[in-house]
């Protein structure tokens, strides 16, 4: 019984586990790129048909404009790093909509 032990005398399970852990970890960054990338996509798309102004502005609050900038803003900059400026421009004219729309919870 014990020799089937023996082969595994040399082996060095926290350098296995290392292994294992970088290659989970690279395997879960390229899933949450792809995750990042398909929502922004469809977040992109869903702008594009409808823009911001089905937003139920009587309800829209200080946080959720905040929100909303936020994350126009990450979008811009993603798109801005695949030089696909057509998106940013179309993005851009909804970040001033919003920014219209948090000034005017200001007044």
């Amino acid at each position: 019984m014990d020799d089937n032990f023996e082969d595994f005398e040399d082996f060095d399970f926290d350098s296995y586990m290392d292994e294992s852990n970088e290659k989970w970890d690279a395997k879960m960054k390229i899933w949450k790129e792809r995750m990042v990338i398909e929502a922004i996509e469809h977040n992109y798309n869903s702008i594009f048909k409808h823009g911001i102004s089905g937003l139920p502005q009587s309800e829209i609050t200080l946080v959720q404009l905040t929100d909303l900038i936020e994350t126009i803003t990450f979008m811009i900059n993603h798109y801005e790093e695949y030089e696909e400026y057509e998106k940013c421009a179309v993005l851009k004219k909804e970040l001033k909509r919003v920014d219209e729309l948090l000034n005017g919870l200001d007044s």
